[in-house]
């Protein structure tokens, strides 16, 4: 949710989540996140932006995988911008999943 609220505040784009959890997505799609930490950011995002959700399978999410480890591992919240960590440098361009927005 923290990629989100940056997103917002350096983009005046619309909005594209894309995750391999369908559960996840759900959350964000119906309402059920209004109640919770993280529902005042997701209520922000789809007041403010164009919002297109979209469920990609786990072989398309290797970098967010790889930075899930990566966290964990070094135990840092940290946000490149302009530029790509080392360890997801060969997987980011094979993760590219390209979006229409109409």
């Amino acid at each position: 949710m923290q990629g989100l609220a940056l997103a917002i505040q350096h983009s005046h784009l619309p909005v594209v989540v894309q995750m391999d959890s369908s559960e996840a997505l759900s959350c964000l799609t119906n309402g059920a996140l209004l109640r919770s930490t993280y529902g005042q950011i997701v209520l922000e995002i789809k007041d403010s932006r164009e919002f297109f959700p979209q469920k990609i399978t786990r072989f398309q999410n290797r970098v967010a995988d790889q930075l899930a480890k990566y966290s964990r591992t070094e135990r840092a919240t940290v946000v490149w911008l302009g530029s790509v960590l080392p360890c997801i440098e060969d997987l980011w361009p094979l993760d590219y999943n390209s979006i229409l927005i109409k």
